[in-house]
């Protein structure tokens, strides 16, 4: 793959762009045009305007005043009182604003006034809700307020108004509009073009910056007026510089979602138009170079071309080897450009990823010397987490050599480094690095651990005299790498580590041990996609990687795909159903064992529920396994549950009783919630408690839940146990079950796959793993 083919680092420019109010317009190539009076047209609309707000004082009227940017929208607000002395009043309207009616009435004074202008509607995330509610409104309006209502608008929120808000749009006559002059259009795509690459210069390879963080995340104000812009310069059939024109490809890259295919294709159309400007172009003479060198610019897009690959690998565990190559060809590439361009500052930014991925490719002998380089770079620009990076890997370089003493060295050193640097820069009072210091102390600082736990398992088998001493050094310092390291940042890693624990344990004879921590690797295996079949152990919801490197997807905790391929999707929505009906407060699910009641009820239904609203309400679920001393375990699973939802924080041991426990469900359900209790295995609690006297305290919190509006219970149990449930009909009354726990209504039976549910199953869990199967074979 050669990139940049052709490619020379030095800069185009071009010419003939002059003032909107000049004679001509030449922009591009071969492309003039007439000029069109965009200020003079501005005035005579904003005349308009002023005219309007005149003749309906004391009366209600509706006034759409469309424009697209939110600087001329101050602009001409300002101009408005300036040269009309009109005395308005201002509302911006917050984006979690659902009612315009209510808003304009919360901007009444004793003093009415000349007008009231709306702003920000644009911005409002449920607009649709919003329209809907000022359409059913609209009536009152008219009745309430005696004056001119100006709402500035979009060209987008126009349409919305229309489709959605047709009867109140009905008073409003055509819209004024107001429109950026064609200079001042490609400013801001510059302005905006420059702030985006300086900071993402500046941020390196790093954590990855979200669009919030550039100003360009969704509904935001830049990245509307951007794609207008946009738009408008190509309605207006005007070319943009050719540098300008694949800069912005790459901010719009950027703008999409970091992984989907559109990020791709603005990608490789920035890299298109670079490889195409002609290396004898020179800067503008009309307009000062501001903004950074053209080799800059292509070193950056390549990283994000390095990094769209290298999150498709995360992605798509099938595909890893060859997207890895993929990226470590164009993380090449980058620090080529850089090294061109004189940056080694800009080098040592960017070449960790470089030597990541060399890493996980194995390609040893190439990450040795990527690595060394990035040590010298990293002690001469004073980067300390970069620095311990490039030891770690040396480390791993070392670990391939069978150089166990050097290993060892390397690995302490990156690891002093590290806790230096966290001690220094991750202070309480540095709330802006706490994302940066979590994933150093909870992923990097894993595979400096690993690494030294690695070193003293190999000089186990090299000194054969201490072999007992240096497992037990390797055991101790994998455990604290398991419990340092968060596998959704990699779950490679957490894998390793898991891997060489597993061994460890076997090592010396722990075999119970060394089993549970295997059944735990393939879990965690099965959640991020790199196992296909778990074996003998429950499905857990599917996990989505958030490194904080890579770009981030919001879907996590999913239906695992296995639940959808074999037809269990039906019983989670016939579940689903039960559950927003206010005659179903209880439901049991019921089965053979092995059958699938954990793996439905973790896998499909939880899952589900915490991504669904039921009527109006968010769900809460609080899932129980444990029944040995039930209380305690129940009430952290429902702190953990209050915490997930950001709810009612509580500290210590204030949900150590039943009464407390009872007294949240009556104060959570207050705030819109349904409390939906899961107890899974629940055959489990009648061995459990062995004494009639501790059962009858489940069954009398179970009679209280309920009884409480908006809390169900869901029962999951073997089918030959469902007669324990008997004695809980025997000994108390649930009169609102009509005392019948095995009613019909109440239970819900689980079958076994048929066969064509079963190769549906099979090849759902292969589809997105490595583990490749024929269709023959299914």
């Amino acid at each position: 793959m050669n990139a940049l083919h052709g490619y020379q680092d030095q800069q185009r420019g071009w010419s003939g762009r002059k003032s909107d109010s000049g004679r001509s317009t030449t922009v591009g190539i071969n492309m003039t045009l007439q000029p069109k009076d965009f200020n003079g047209n501005n005035n005579e609309s904003l005349r308009m305007l002023a005219r309007a707000i005149a003749f309906s004082q004391g009366q209600f009227s509706l006034i759409l005043a469309r424009c697209n940017y939110q600087s001329l929208r101050q602009r001409l607000t300002q101009q408005l009182t300036e040269r009309y002395q009109i005395k308005f009043h201002s509302r911006a309207l917050a984006s979690s604003a659902l009612n315009l009616y209510s808003n304009v009435q919360a901007e009444l004074t004793s003093i009415l006034p000349d007008a009231l202008i709306v702003h920000n509607l644009e911005l409002v995330r449920d607009i649709d809700r919003l329209l809907v509610s000022t359409n059913n409104a609209r009536d009152e309006f008219r009745k309430t307020f005696p004056f001119p209502l100006v709402l500035w608008v979009t060209d987008q929120v126009q349409h919305k108004l229309r489709r959605v808000a047709p009867d109140f749009t009905s008073w409003a006559a055509t819209p004024i509009g107001f429109e950026m002059a064609t200079d001042e259009l490609i400013d801001f795509i510059e302005q905006t073009v420059n702030q985006v690459y300086g900071k993402v210069l500046n941020s390196g390879a790093g954590r990855f910056l979200d669009n919030d963080d550039l100003n360009l995340g969704i509904g935001s104000t830049r990245r509307t007026e951007l794609k207008s812009a946009q738009n408008e310069l190509n309605h207006r059939k005007v070319r943009l510089d050719p540098r300008l024109e694949a800069s912005l490809e790459f901010v719009l890259g950027r703008a999409a979602d970091g992984s989907s295919q559109e990020s791709l294709e603005h990608y490789q159309r920035s890299l298109a138009q670079w490889q195409q400007i002609e290396p004898e172009a020179r800067a503008t003479q009309e307009k000062p170079q501001t903004f950074t060198s053209s080799s800059e610019r292509v070193g950056c897009l390549l990283y994000y071309l390095g990094l769209w690959w290298r999150t498709y690998a995360e992605r798509h565990r099938a595909e890893h080897q060859v997207a890895c190559g993929h990226a470590a060809e164009y993380y090449q590439q980058c620090i080529k450009v850089f090294e061109q361009a004189e940056r080694p500052d800009l080098v040592a930014k960017f070449i960790n990823p470089w030597a990541e991925v060399l890493q996980r490719l194995g390609q040893w002998d190439e990450l040795e010397a990527v690595a060394n380089k990035a040590l010298t770079l990293h002690q001469t620009y004073g980067n300390p987490f970069r620095l311990a990076r490039a030891y770690g890997f040396l480390a791993e370089v070392a670990l391939w050599k069978s150089d166990w003493t050097k290993a060892q060295q390397l690995a302490q050193q990156a690891l002093l480094i590290l806790e230096q640097a966290l001690s220094e820069l991750c202070t309480p009072t540095s709330c802006s690095l706490d994302t940066d210091c979590d994933w150093e102390r909870s992923f990097h600082q894993g595979w400096y651990l690993l690494s030294l736990a690695r070193s003293h398992r190999g000089a186990a088998r090299s000194q054969q005299q201490q072999q007992q001493a240096k497992i037990q050094d390797s055991l101790t310092t994998l455990e604290t790498a398991k419990a340092r390291t968060k596998p959704q940042y990699d779950p490679d890693l957490y894998i390793r580590i898991l891997e060489e624990l597993r061994q460890c344990y076997w090592q010396q004879g722990n075999y119970l041990t060394a089993f549970r921590v295997k059944q735990e690797r393939r879990s965690i295996e099965q959640q991020y996609n790199f196992r296909a079949f778990i074996g003998a152990g429950r499905l857990q919801p599917k996990q989505q990687v958030t490194n904080p490197a890579l770009p981030n997807l919001d879907y996590h905790n999913s239906v695992t795909p296995a639940i959808a391929a074999s037809g269990r999707q039906g019983d989670v929505n016939r579940l689903m159903q039960r559950m927003g009906r206010s005659d179903h407060k209880l439901t049991v699910i019921y089965g053979q064992s092995g059958v699938g009641k954990s793996s439905l009820v973790q896998a499909g239904l939880i899952p589900t529920l915490k991504q669904k609203t039921i009527g109006s309400r968010e769900v809460l679920t609080v899932f129980q396994q444990v029944y040995t001393d039930w209380i305690p375990e129940f009430g952290k699973a429902l702190a953990k549950s209050l915490a997930e939802k950001k709810l009612i924080k509580y500290h210590g041991n204030t949900l150590e009783t039943t009464a407390a426990i009872l007294k949240t469900f009556w104060e959570i359900t207050e705030y819109n919630i349904l409390v939906v209790l899961v107890f899974d295995q629940f055959e489990e609690f009648f061995f459990a408690a062995k004494d009639r006297k501790q059962r009858m305290v489940l069954y009398e919190f179970m009679k209280i839940c309920l009884n409480i509006p908006y809390v169900k219970i869901i029962l999951s149990l073997r089918e030959d146990d469902l007669h324990y449930l008997l004695e809980c009909n025997r000994l108390i009354q649930l009169d609102v079950i009509n005392n019948n726990i095995l009613d019909k209504t109440i239970l819900y039976y689980l079958g076994n796959f048929s066969p064509k549910q079963t190769k549906s199953v099979i090849k759902s869990l292969t589809e997105h793993t490595a583990f490749s199967l024929e269709p023959t074979l299914t």
